[in-house]
């Protein structure tokens, strides 16, 4: 009897305590879920308010790729697999409570400042030709980083999968990230040597990445006379 009754006891504990940090869990997904919906009304209603000949549906930066579709699903599933299963799979809790949240805010307001500071020189997509009102844009964070919006979303992919607690997505997504914006700051960069021949590279000489072991790969050097002429013929 007396058996039974602790067996029974310890039962109940272990479901008390799967129950507890279901919960945990829970409060993780809501500010997750409340994060992702900012970053994305965020990405339209600044390209609204700052730069509103740009701003259309894809905007929203929802469905802009197949592999960030791709990345989101399955940390998704990494999510709820713990839940269901193994809820005791937590990243620490300064981790998901303290550093993932205040990660998230940072990076998230640096994206922001970044769109707003450039205006009309936003785009969410690499332009291959240079408009009227293009300009190199050097104040604000841009006297400090170049590729500030670039750093927001790096950090912002991570610092949601600590929020989630997903140890192995948090890895991915840094990983994914790094090479992503490794490729396509490479290819802006070669754009951007185009359009401001004399302007850029100094400007990059005086800027930081921002994004951890990146560096500049782009020796692209311009003769500022032929560019002008091509301009001229286009």
């Amino acid at each position: 009897m007396m058996t039974t009754t602790t067996a029974t006891d310890e039962t109940t504990h272990v479901d008390a305590k799967r129950s507890l940090l279901r919960v945990t869990l829970l409060w993780q997904w809501c500010v997750y879920v409340m994060s992702l919906c900012t970053f994305h009304l965020l990405e339209f209603f600044i390209t609204v308010m700052y730069n509103p000949t740009q701003a259309t549906a894809d905007s929203y930066l929802v469905n802009h790729s197949l592999p960030y579709t791709a990345a989101v699903l399955t940390s998704w599933m990494e999510f709820w697999i713990r839940y269901i299963f193994v809820p005791s799979i937590n990243l620490p809790y300064h981790i998901t409570h303290c550093l993932g949240p205040i990660m998230v805010i940072g990076s998230q307001g640096l994206r922001t400042l970044a769109m707003k500071t450039a205006g009309e020189s936003f785009h969410h997509y690499i332009q291959t030709h240079k408009k009227d009102n293009h300009v190199l844009v050097t104040h604000g964070i841009y006297h400090y980083l170049r590729h500030p919006s670039y750093v927001g979303f790096f950090y912002f992919s991570i610092a949601t999968q600590l929020v989630l607690g997903n140890i192995l997505h948090a890895m991915a997504f840094g990983i994914v990230s790094f090479q992503f914006f490794q490729r396509r700051i490479a290819y802006e960069e070669e754009q951007l040597c185009t359009f401001f021949p004399k302007e850029y590279p100094n400007y990059r000489q005086s800027t930081w990445m921002g994004i951890p072991f990146l560096q500049s790969t782009t020796t692209v050097v311009v003769n500022h006379e032929n560019h002008h002429n091509r301009n001229k013929t286009n």
